[in-house]
Order: C-alpha cells, then sequence, then structure tokens
C-alpha cells in the first residue's frame, strides 16, 4: 500500500498533494497525519473531490487510511 507522509507539510499544501495522490496512486493508501485533527480535516476535504473517504488507521492513529466507499 502506498504511504504518504504529511510530516511538515503546511496546511495550505496539502490539497495539492493529495489530489496528486488520487490521481497517481492505487486506492486504498495511507496518509502520515501525525495526530492533528486540523490535518486529518483537511487530508478528507481533499479526497472528497474523487469521492474517497477517510478512516484512522487501527494500529496508528497518526495515519489515516484513503478508500473507496461501497
Amino acid at each position: 500500500m502506498k504511504l504518504i507522509d504529511l510530516h511538515g507539510v503546511k496546511h495550505a499544501d496539502v490539497e495539492n498533494i493529495l489530489i496528486d495522490a488520487c490521481s497517481r496512486y492505487e486506492i486504498p493508501f495511507t496518509v502520515i497525519t501525525g495526530k492533528s485533527k486540523k490535518m486529518k480535516d483537511v487530508v478528507a476535504k481533499a479526497v472528497t473531490y474523487f469521492g474517497l473517504c477517510t478512516r484512522d488507521s487501527v494500529d496508528n492513529p497518526g495515519r489515516i487510511i484513503i478508500y473507496e466507499s461501497r
């Protein structure tokens, strides 16, 4: 599964990174956000342009999974 690390990335740059990732990578993929609620919200908003969803990783609360809703 592809892994995208957003540590050190400004919130303003996240949308462009995720739009690129959603168009290039197979779904599902993992995004390292850290525990920041705001960063997770920015990621969730960005992937909705592609009709995708997010969920917290079960084993690591600093990661979220981008997946297709069925």
